[in-house]
């Protein structure tokens, strides 16, 4: 119980530090005041505390190892704050999808020099980033249009997921691409041709499968097979 209430407090202080990077990387792309003080405000600061807070109690409710913990939570912490700008101003800044490769990075040195087998760590990784990157450049050939973020951000989440968990992050993120679709068609307030900032969604798929991956032990049988 102590570890949940710890996780909370500091899902509420990550909260807190991640919506002053999302504001600074708002400001260096846009002088659009509204869009600023929607991030800046006491409604928007509230939600992402909460939401934050939230999500890190999960994590430390449910993992116990320390390495884990700091990297669910910090792929949790960019991936909200990917949602938010790009909700706002419909681009995915390209210094947090650097950050998610060197957070992974990190976690994949510290889990060769523990032990784990490289089939286990490294090439579930370099699978999942290359077909993050080739997934999102599929619709380009039927024209189109994906934003280049997108596609980095994606090829990003293939390198932190590994293969299966991509899967499973693209999974969710078709399904909640389709739900709103639905809501924009009934509430005849666009189509399907109507532009949807990815981030959201691609972000929704980190989150779930971070916390609740279907793959994992499937994932490991498959490259210990293969490799």
């Amino acid at each position: 119980m102590i570890d949940v209430i710890y996780g909370g407090a500091l899902g509420l202080l990550a909260a807190l530090a991640f919506n002053r990077i999302a504001i600074y990387q708002i400001k260096k792309r846009t002088d659009e005041t509204a869009k600023i003080e929607t991030v800046k405000s006491t409604a928007t600061i509230v939600v992402w505390m909460l939401l934050s807070g939230a999500l890190f109690a999960t994590v430390f409710a449910i993992m116990k190892d320390t390495a884990a913990r700091l990297e669910a939570v910090a792929y949790i912490s960019i991936a909200l704050s990917i949602a938010i700008v790009d909700l706002d101003i419909k681009k995915i800044p390209n210094s947090s999808v650097l950050a998610i490769l060197i957070v992974r990075t990190a976690a994949l040195i510290y889990a060769i020099a523990t032990g784990v087998p490289i089939k286990e760590s490294l090439i579930p990784s370099l699978i999942g980033l290359a077909g993050g990157f080739i997934l999102y450049q599929l619709p380009m050939f039927f024209g189109i249009p994906i934003g280049t973020g997108d596609v980095k951000y994606s090829a990003a989440i293939g390198y932190c997921l590994g293969a299966f968990g991509y899967l499973q992050a693209a999974l969710i993120m078709a399904a909640g691409l389709i739900f709103y679709l639905i809501y924009l068609i009934a509430t005849k307030k666009g189509s399907l041709k109507t532009a949807v900032p990815m981030g959201p969604y691609l972000s929704l798929g980190v989150v779930v499968t971070v916390l609740f991956p279907m793959f994992g032990e499937l994932s490991k049988s498959v490259f210990s097979a293969l490799f």
